[in-house]
């Protein structure tokens, strides 16, 4: 009879990891299951392989969301729309100095002005990104609702509305880029490490159930199952003995 005892106890915890160290982790138990465990071993292993593509994926979305629009990119887009909308009421403000008599399009010059931008100008200008798009997008569906395109082309020249779309185009796409940033930025990892920790454990203590004390083959595979685990808990111990120590920190004299 085999005198070998396993010890399920160091598996009934998650190890120590990050959600990139429990990832891999996750992936090395999956790949070290033995060929020869029962089907019921498998289909846990599935279920991992399963709970780390969602931590991975959750864990891909916030990379994507740090290496997202750079600051910098966002101001020359913001400086790029508010030019569009700077040089079209510019144009049509100067238009609007001309003599009435002589230039009839004058008076409605004056007009577009007060319908596109009222007794607030450019100000809108000033907002948060988000909110100077929505501004600008309903002062856009302004101009096509009311037909307002020919006078405006006419008057300003084609090139100025024209612009405008250009760059309001880009600048919902930042807004965009913002929104979900913002939406993914807050993606909680930790909430993630301990789900793929708890989905580890729960693999573990399934391989744990399989070994039979007087069978030492179900123990061998046990050992081959979770010797991920066990090299991982390894490293770290290695890890934090070459850690170099602080430096004391000598008392200041008062």
């Amino acid at each position: 009879m085999s005198t070998e005892i396993f010890d399920p106890a160091p598996y009934s915890n998650a190890p120590r990891m990050s959600l990139e160290s429990g990832i891999a982790l996750a992936r090395a138990l999956v790949a070290a299951c033995p060929k020869t465990m029962p089907a019921r071993i498998h289909k846990a292993a599935q279920k991992l392989a399963q709970h780390t593509d969602n931590a991975q994926a959750k864990l891909a979305l916030r990379q994507t969301a740090l290496g997202s629009i750079s600051e910098e990119d966002k101001r020359l887009v913001d400086q790029a729309g508010d030019g569009s909308w700077g040089a079209l009421r510019g144009r049509l403000l100067a238009y609007a100095m001309l003599p009435a008599a002589e230039y009839p399009d004058a008076k409605r010059a004056g007009e577009l002005v007060v319908i596109l931008f009222g007794d607030d100008g450019l100000s809108f200008l000033t907002e948060s990104y988000p909110v100077q798009w929505t501004t600008a997008d309903t002062i856009l569906k302004r101009v096509d609702d009311a037909g307002l395109s020919p006078d405006i082309d006419r008057i300003a020249g084609p090139e100025f509305l024209d612009n405008i779309r250009k760059r309001h185009a880009k600048y919902g796409a930042m807004v965009q880029s913002i929104l979900i940033k913002t939406n993914q930025i807050h993606v909680d990892l930790a909430a993630e490490v301990r789900a793929l920790g708890h989905a580890i454990v729960t693999y573990a203590t399934k391989v744990c159930a399989h070994v039979e004390d007087d069978d030492p083959n179900t123990i061998t595979e046990a050992r081959a199952a979770l010797q991920p685990i066990d090299l991982h808990r390894e490293a770290i111990a290695n890890a934090s003995q070459t850690a170099p120590t602080p430096a004391p920190v000598s008392p200041q004299t008062p």
